[in-house]
């Protein structure tokens, strides 16, 4: 066993190194390993091993020191009025509804065009530990939704602060949950394969499609999905202004 574990401080014969430094693959994909371990334990969630291979690239990738550095934000990306995104975008409104001493959650999201038109609505029952957990689920959520469509240049929005800061660079590891953490950096991976994608973080009001949407959800025992036009303007209390 030590010398398994030493194994993987020294590449060995051949390895190409375009594929990155040995020693940081076995690290990654031995650190991917927990992870879905700990999502197998906690959330009943069968481990892939395709999509761990998978993960640790993406996330060497992401955070490969020939990558372009990105000074981190000083400020908070803050939106006052909901208004819709620019020609060729889209924007996904996200949050999380939580009770305390409760781990049922719901997840509610909104996709709409650059004319402002309703193209999706979910409503997401799930399973959490804390508030922050649970809004960066809906965070993944909206990502992996994004993804799914194959959508190329979107707006998230959020109210969950922390989670807006984290995914906008602006704030500092350790004041995330390692839970949370989890969730976030899946977010970053998947963000790698978008041309363009943006964190703003929204005040509750101008979420509130988003914010009735995850109480329903919330309420629900079952993922629902409406495509196209799914809201109209007096289903929810409208954030435009």
């Amino acid at each position: 066993m030590q010398q398994w574990i030493e194994s993987w401080f020294h590449s060995p014969v051949g390895w190409d190194t375009s594929y990155g430094e040995w020693s940081v693959l076995c690290a990654t994909i031995t650190w991917m390993i927990w992870k879905a371990r700990c999502k197998r334990v906690f959330e009943a969630v069968d481990p892939n091993a395709l999509n761990i291979i998978f993960a640790a690239l993406n996330y060497i990738q992401l955070y490969s020191t020939d990558k372009p550095t990105v000074a981190p934000n000083t400020q908070l990306n803050i939106v006052r009025t909901w208004s819709p995104p620019p020609v060729g975008f889209f924007k996904i409104n996200f949050d999380a509804s939580y009770i305390i001493n409760n781990d049922h959650i719901g997840i509610g999201l909104v996709l709409r065009d650059y004319m402002g038109v309703c193209r999706g609505c979910k409503m997401i029952p799930s399973s959490s530990l804390s508030a922050e957990e649970a809004e960066g689920m809906a965070a993944l959520e909206a990502v992996k939704w994004a993804k799914a469509l194959q959508l190329q240049q979107v707006y998230f929005e959020g109210d969950a602060k922390t989670i807006i800061n984290y995914l906008s660079a602006s704030t500092i590891a350790r004041q995330i949950g390692w839970r949370t953490k989890g969730h976030l950096d899946d977010i970053q991976a998947l963000t790698l394969s978008f041309t363009s994608v943006s964190f703003y973080y929204v005040p509750r009001d101008v979420n509130s499609v988003a914010d009735a949407l995850a109480s329903r959800a919330r309420a629900s025992t079952s993922e629902k999905q409406r495509d196209d036009a799914c809201i109209s303007p007096t289903t929810f209390s409208s954030p435009q202004k």
